[in-house]
C-alpha cells in the first residue's frame, strides 16, 4: 500500500499564530463601519466560520457594507501583523517532511498577497511547491476547490494526500476533496476540539510534530 505522498496545509492557526491579529482587525473593522462589537476572542472562536462573507452575514453585516468592511479589515490587519508568529515546531516539521520526500503545498483562504508576504517573512516559502490563496480560486472552503486546485497543480492523487486544518470547514473541504483529513487543535487555533471532532477527521493532533507519526505510520 502506498504511503502518504503529499501534505497540504491551511495557514491560519496551523502554521501561523494569527488568531489575535485577525480578531483585533475584525473588531476594529466592525467598529469603523459602525456595525457593533465582535466580543471577546473566545466569542470570536465560537462564532467564526468560513467563507468569511458567511461569517459577516451571520453577524448581521449588510451586503452593501461588506466592501468597506474589507478595506477597514485590511487596514487594521496591517497594523496587527507585527504580532504574527509561526508556531515553534513549523520549520522543523517542514524540514523533516521534505527529508521524507513528501510534497508540500498550501491551500488557504488568506488573500494571496498577504499569504505570500507571510511565507516570505518567516522564510518558509522555500518549502512549498504550490501555494493556493484566496485569489487563486472562485470558491473558498468549505468548498473543496482550493484543495482540488492544489492537487491538480501538484499532479497529486487525493488518496495519498493529506490536508491539515484547524477549523471544521477545513475538514469538510478535505473530505469533499477526497483527501486524508488531519485536524490540529491548538489553544490559539480557530475552532475548539468539539467542533473539529464533529466533522470526524481521520486524525486529530495537537502539534505538527505528530504528523511524523502519520507519515511514518
Amino acid at each position: 500500500m502506498r504511503g502518504l505522498e503529499t501534505v497540504i496545509f491551511d495557514v491560519s492557526g496551523v502554521l501561523l499564530d494569527d488568531l489575535y491579529a485577525v480578531w483585533k482587525a475584525d473588531s476594529e473593522a466592525y467598529e469603523a463601519c459602525s456595525i457593533g462589537k465582535i466580543g471577546s476572542i473566545e466569542e470570536f472562536r465560537m462564532k467564526f466560520k468560513l467563507p468569511i462573507h458567511e461569517y459577516h452575514r451571520s453577524m448581521g453585516v449588510p451586503k452593501e457594507i461588506m466592501p468597506k468592511l474589507e478595506v477597514e479589515y485590511r487596514r487594521a490587519y496591517q497594523k496587527y501583523s507585527r504580532t504574527l508568529r509561526i508556531f515553534p515546531e513549523v520549520k522543523d516539521v517542514l524540514q523533516k517532511l521534505r527529508a521524507n520526500k513528501i510534497n508540500l503545498a498550501i491551500a488557504s483562504n488568506i488573500p494571496s498577497d498577504f499569504l505570500r508576504e507571510h511565507l516570505q517573512r518567516f522564510r518558509i516559502d522555500k518549502f512549498f511547491q504550490v501555494v493556493t490563496g484566496q485569489d487563486d480560486c472562485r470558491e473558498q472552503k468549505p468548498s473543496p476547490e482550493p484543495i482540488l486546485v492544489t492537487l491538480q497543480k501538484l499532479k497529486a492523487e487525493p488518496n495519498v494526500s493529506a490536508y491539515i486544518g484547524d477549523m471544521e470547514e477545513d475538514i469538510i473541504a478535505g473530505k469533499r476533496a477526497g483527501v486524508i483529513t488531519v485536524a490540529i487543535c491548538r489553544e490559539s487555533g480557530y475552532h475548539p476540539l468539539w467542533k473539529l471532532r464533529r466533522q470526524r477527521p481521520n486524525f486529530v493532533i495537537s502539534n505538527l510534530l505528530d504528523l511524523m507519526l502519520i507519515v511514518n505510520g
